[in-house]
């Protein structure tokens, strides 16, 4: 019998890539300041949309998404209705690991953008590496009532459901993220464990081997490879 390993599955969203590591309990309050939004707003849209560009290069170009987080923090202290500049802090903060500042950032967007499913989609990520699977769950069911076709929020929210050991409750999800996007790496190893934990090795190789087609070199290549390699050792020993 193949054992069923389970991995750490990292949460890949492109272009606005959700990272996920190791969970992080680091808390910037600078960024939370709970700014006032009243019904006529006095808003610096152009300055803000520029403070909003310069954190993208630095985040995007320069790779360096501490300096973009000031960026970010500038853009919506001067436009607090300005939902990009909250994503865009959110994305951030899922990149430096400090899931509850994303969590705050990706509310944010929410409120100013209610009907933004990437927005409660950001939160049921962060909330999920904050273990708040209850929270998760509801926020990313929010999101595909609101995006319905979206491969990240079926992934993520399978996601969740495993991570809780609803693994009958979570395959219909990865399944629809794998029809919607087969070219989608995340959900492959998710569905690879999914069929360890029927038995079913061949199918579990066939995911895993899917994922290390589509990402060779991603953050789960090396424990991907393992796995392949005792599958096939248990496999031949039958």
């Amino acid at each position: 019998m193949v054992r069923n390993f389970l991995l750490a599955i990292a949460f890949i969203l492109v272009p606005a890539a959700f990272l996920t590591a190791q969970d992080s309990s680091s808390q910037d309050s600078s960024a939370n300041t709970d700014q006032p939004r009243m019904s006529q707003p006095k808003r610096l849209p152009d300055e803000a949309k520029l403070a909003a560009s310069e954190g993208e290069k630095l985040l995007f170009k320069n790779h360096d998404p501490k300096a973009a987080t000031e960026s970010f923090k500038r853009s919506v202290k001067l436009d607090p209705w300005y939902g990009h500049g909250y994503m865009m802090l959110g994305l951030t903060y899922m990149q430096l690991q400090q899931w509850g500042d994303a969590q705050w950032a990706f509310e944010e967007a929410a409120k100013v953008e209610p009907e933004n499913a990437q927005a409660f989609l950001g939160v049921g990520s962060a909330l999920n590496e904050q273990h708040d699977y209850n929270g998760a769950r509801k926020a990313l069911e929010h999101s595909l009532d609101l995006k319905p076709g979206s491969a990240e929020a079926h992934y993520e929210l399978a996601r969740t459901l495993a991570a809780q050991g609803k693994w009958q409750a979570a395959e219909p999800h990865v399944r629809r993220a794998i029809a919607i996007n087969k070219d989608y790496p995340g959900p492959h190893v998710l569905m690879g464990n999914i069929y360890l934990g029927q038995e079913d090795a061949a199918g579990a190789l066939a995911e895993f081997e899917e994922y290390l087609r589509l990402d060779p070199e991603g953050n789960l290549a090396p424990e991907v490879k393992q796995i392949v390699a005792q599958i096939k050792e248990a496999m031949q020993q039958k």
